[in-house]
């Protein structure tokens, strides 16, 4: 089985808590415009997104080779655009398409001809299932698809309602049957970032009690759990979760961010920091971790750096949200810029996905200190939920 080979494939918290949403997606579908954004911006400067920390990657599944299996014209887009044109209720077609299109589509170089390529293959995957709506490996792909529409999203709303979108297109592969790895795993995750933590961490248990013992796969599980403890604000649990998920070396990079993410929401910065000076060293173009790293320097008391490195992180990444508004507010109420402060807090809080819930908690009642209340927002992305027979 072949997997997706993108260089996002651990695209983690933080990315999917400040990337930019990026217009124009298909107008048939219906759009919901926020009734209120703040005043405050700062527009995405562009540079290669390279891995990110802390999402475990989606496994993706190979196109089937039904047509002329020993041959590999099937494996270019144009052999499917003639089959299609040919025979246009052709189900296979439209998801061997699909599937070409998402495996190519690379978030590296433009983030607005990325999306337009998930969303040609949305389309395709819609037409698939339309034909024909019992092939779990159909609904797989969607899933896919919406979440990778998902974590581009800026705000943490707009990120939920397409998760849960790519939720129910979860159970339905899982319900069917499908060639991707660890569906069950798909599942939780969703669960995760669609805010249904207490759920994903009761499924967790489940699969973690039902693994032969010596299964190396453990790890993975582990470091899955400490995100639905982050979640419900179980933070020692989720550090603890995450330690254990180290007995092994995989996805070490990726466990040592999910270590930072919690070591700052603790508060224990002091420890945080090394760990942040090595995973910079391994990437210097992960932005994300510039910002981290700022609000260590800020709360170690180096406020001197601070500025600098967030000037580091934001050529590094499209993110704007999470850490970037939160840092940016604290320096701002130093300042005495308190109606800023405001604003970059409410960015924050807004920006912040679930794994982040204790510092959502924590930008909350700040806002409630200086008298302000969190953003409201409906979604705003141009996608409908689609149909599950």
């Amino acid at each position: 089985m072949k997997t997706k080979i993108l260089s996002i494939i651990f695209i983690g918290v933080f990315l999917i808590s400040c990337m930019p949403a990026v217009a124009g997606a298909p107008t048939t579908k219906n759009t919901l415009v926020p009734t209120r954004t703040p005043t405050i911006t700062l527009p995405p400067t562009w540079a290669p997104i390279v891995t990110a920390p802390t999402i475990p990657p989606i496994p993706s599944f190979a196109p089937i080779d039904l047509m002329t299996a020993e041959s590999n014209e099937n494996k270019d887009i144009s052999y499917w655009d003639q089959v299609i044109a040919k025979d246009p209720e052709n189900a296979d077609a439209y998801f061997q398409r699909a599937t070409l299109i998402y495996n190519a589509s690379d978030l590296t170089h433009n983030l607005e001809v990325y999306l337009s390529k998930l969303d040609q293959a949305l389309n395709d995957i819609d037409e698939a299932i339309s034909f024909r709506s019992d092939i779990g490996d159909y609904y797989a792909l969607r899933q896919s698809i919406y979440w990778y529409i998902a974590v581009s999203q800026y705000y943490a709303v707009d990120r939920q309602y397409l998760v849960e979108i790519a939720l129910d297109n979860a159970y339905k592969a899982y319900q069917l049957g499908t060639t991707t790895e660890y569906p069950d795993r798909i599942i939780v995750i969703d669960l995760i970032f669609a805010n249904q933590c207490q759920k994903a961490l009761d499924e967790l248990q489940k699969l973690i009690a039902q693994l032969p013992e010596g299964d190396t796969s453990l790890g993975g599980l582990l470091h899955i759990r400490s995100q639905a403890y982050a979640c419900l604000g179980r933070l020692d649990d989720a550090l603890q979760s995450v330690n254990d998920s180290m007995f092994n070396n995989m996805n070490m990079g990726y466990k040592k961010d999910l270590l930072i993410q919690y070591l700052l929401m603790l508060g224990r910065y002091s420890e945080a920091l090394p760990i942040l000076d090595e995973q910079i060293g391994t990437s210097e173009l992960r932005g994300d971790r510039y910002y981290m790293r700022a609000e260590v320097y800020y709360n170690l008391g180096m406020k001197e750096l601070v500025q600098d490195e967030l000037n580091e992180g934001i050529p590094r990444t499209w993110g704007r949200g999470g850490w970037l508004p939160y840092v940016e507010a604290q320096m701002a109420l130093d300042e005495g810029r308190t109606e800023d402060a405001i604003q970059l807090l409410q960015l924050a809080e807004a920006t912040f996905n679930p794994t982040y819930n204790p510092m959502r908690w924590k930008i909350q009642e700040q806002l409630k200190s200086l008298g302000a209340l969190p953003l409201t927002l409906p979604p705003s992305v141009p996608y409908s939920p689609t149909p599950i027979p």
